[in-house]
């Protein structure tokens, strides 16, 4: 992702859809692009201790993918009493465009994500939280090699009650060929 307005308005289209809204901060209001731009401009930086980045089809940004150490987050790993090595990272991401929504991007984009931390970065691991209620996304991560690990309460909030996720990781040698 780049410090961009086309990109902050493309993300800020995809975060306002339905199928994104219902699983990513749902009790938080629609963004703006102002809050867009505030809250990634900081991680296409470089240095910035979160990478964001656009998953692409074909050559057009499909959906969005971060990933960051557990470590620069200590307070948030702690806040929902996650585990963490060394060197574990974190992902987190959606698919944006509802036109290739359930085609098996968000799996490839995860495995090849994992891959690149767990092989180049030299990661411990790799961990993401999913909420148990999105059943679409846990069959994706566990076909990219993830396993449920615990459940465990998120900061996010759905109705108002913190939510109900998975805490799942996947570690060196555990990348299925299986994956898209």
């Amino acid at each position: 992702m780049r410090d961009d307005i086309n990109d902050y308005r493309l993300f800020t289209e995809w975060r306002n859809n339905p199928h994104v809204r219902n699983f990513w901060d749902p009790d938080d209001p629609p963004q703006t692009l102002d809050q867009t731009i505030e809250e990634l401009r900081p991680d296409t930086i470089p240095g910035s201790p979160t990478t964001a980045c656009f998953i692409e089809l074909d050559g057009r940004p499909v959906g969005f993918i971060q990933f960051y150490r557990w470590s620069d987050f200590d307070e948030d790993a702690a806040a929902v009493d996650i585990p963490y090595g060394k060197d574990g990272y974190s992902l987190d991401l959606f698919i944006g465009d509802p036109g290739v929504v359930g085609k098996g991007l968000g799996t490839r984009a995860v495995a090849l994500v994992s891959d690149y931390l767990l092989r180049d970065l030299g990661a411990s691991e790799v961990s993401l939280l999913t909420e148990v209620r999105n059943e679409v996304a846990v069959r994706a991560y566990e076909k990219a090699g993830f396993r449920k690990v615990k459940q465990v309460l998120d900061t996010d909030t759905y109705t108002g009650e913190r939510v109900l996720s998975w805490f799942m990781v996947i570690a060196p040698g555990s990348l299925t060929s299986s994956a898209p």
